[in-house]
């Protein structure tokens, strides 16, 4: 079948969903996911508890991860709980060849495998095209890409002109947030079946004695004392992130109080980083210690975790430090994201490096309202955004998908958001809800 025959159907799919109902019905269970992945980010954690949380519920899943020893421990930790994984080339990044070997041993795996979805994860509006095209070719699974950030403010011809391609291979669009879905709309376009399903992570009660224990080693490590106020990120050290603004907000916060900066990951701005760092003076107090397999102990090491990002929303890393009870600040919010300002946390407008180091010195000065927000934030990453709650969401667009059936009203783009900020602060050791982080 050629690229003009494949969109052909899929316009003839586009007429005849309008036939279908717009509650769909159908079940789904056997799913491949599968990513063009760089680096290690986010991303690629959402993709290793999306797969996990799905053998739990009893589907078979494959997941198609790049070789490459970053993405080692994700490959050993999906087939641990059962997950069939494949390491493939599906892009360019290691020349024509490659690509095109990993693309043939994509098909063979699809064709054994036999998927009714293939969700494909990207860092943004682009990838996709070759193994959906391979995807249309062997199989008749359904399509779905769940694209975890925000196209560039100003996307060029070429890109335009590949991403709509890629789309009318998509049988189901899916954006982390709905201010994300918005953004996409406005720098490029729509799609036909655009779902909003908001991320989320696994949800579990917090052992006091091991996050202190945590605490005590990273600070250790490097050479901080305990009295004092440690702010942090994990993030890819990326143009996009905002961290020049970060570094400059947390330079502004008063030298007077005992604080310091700890970033947990790596990128191509490292160096740019550390010499902005040296200029403002600050390099004593500022901590880069590099990508972690394992952030958790940095996270429980921080009393404020901050995102300065000029876009996007939904980041992993912010939901994972709600989740392990610390207080956060990213520099938007609202009624159905993580943050809702002065309830789950604090916002600070986005490029405004002045306005986040008030907000940061705020928190600094204030323990007991860091301690007030980071049970309210960790009620509400527990209540509204686990990964169990994710996976139901998906498994219902999957089903939209598969039948060619309108979206359920409440995944649409369009949809009014659902304010979700939590009833009640729950204590930062309460157990999960087996309603919420339990399969149905």
């Amino acid at each position: 079948m050629t690229n003009g025959n494949l969109i052909s159907s899929m316009d003839d799919a586009e007429r005849d969903s309008s036939d279908h109902e717009t509650s769909p019905t159908t079940t789904v269970r056997r799913v491949m996911l599968l990513t063009q992945s760089v680096a290690m980010g986010g991303m690629e954690t959402h993709v290793r508890d999306l797969a996990v949380e799905y053998v739990r519920r009893g589907l078979a899943v494959s997941l198609v991860l790049p070789p490459g020893g970053e993405f080692d421990r994700i490959a050993t930790a999906c087939s641990n709980e059962g997950v069939a994984v494949s390491r493939l080339v599906t892009d360019r990044r290691h020349g024509v060849l490659a690509e095109l070997s990993g693309l043939a041993k994509l098909a063979g795996t699809i064709r054994r495998f036999k998927p009714e979805v293939v969700h494909l994860h990207t860092g943004g509006a682009t990838g996709g095209l070759a193994p959906f095209t391979v995807t249309r070719l062997c199989s008749r699974a359904a399509t779905v890409r769940t694209e975890h950030d925000v196209p560039t403010a100003l996307p060029g011809r070429s890109f335009r002109a590949t991403s709509w391609l890629t789309d009318r291979l998509t049988g189901g669009l899916v954006a982390v947030s709905r201010r994300n879905a918005h953004l996409r709309i406005a720098r490029l376009r729509g799609h036909r079946r655009f779902s909003a399903v908001l991320n989320g992570v696994p949800t579990l009660p917090l052992d006091a004695a091991l996050k202190q224990k945590n605490r005590e080693a990273v600070l250790g490590e490097l050479g901080v004392c305990a009295t004092q106020t440690v702010v942090g990120s994990v993030v890819r050290l990326v143009e996009g992130k905002g961290l020049p603004d970060l570094v400059q907000a947390f330079s502004a916060i008063d030298a007077t109080l005992p604080t310091h900066l700890l970033l947990v990951g790596d990128g191509p701005l490292r160096s740019a980083l550390t010499d902005q760092v040296s200029r403002l003076g600050i390099a004593d107090r500022v901590h880069f210690v590099g990508q972690r397999d394992n952030v958790t102990p940095y996270l429980d090491a921080m009393d404020v975790f901050v995102l300065a990002v000029p876009a996007g929303s939904m980041s992993i890393a912010l939901l994972e430090a709600m989740a392990r009870g610390v207080a956060s600040v990213i520099t938007f919010g609202g009624p159905e994201e993580a943050v809702i300002d002065g309830v789950t946390g604090r916002t600070a407008p986005p490029n405004n490096p002045a306005a986040l180091a008030e907000v940061l010195a705020e928190l600094v000065r204030d323990a007991e309202l860091r301690e007030r927000l980071a049970a309210a934030g960790f009620a509400h990453i527990r209540e509204h955004l686990s990964a169990a709650r994710v996976a139901g969401d998906l498994l219902a667009v999957y089903g939209a998908a598969a039948k060619g059936a309108g979206l359920p009203p409440e995944f649409t783009v369009d949809a009014l958001p659902s304010p979700a900020a939590p009833a009640e602060t729950l204590s930062l050791t309460t157990p999960p809800s087996p309603s919420v982080n339990g399969p149905p």
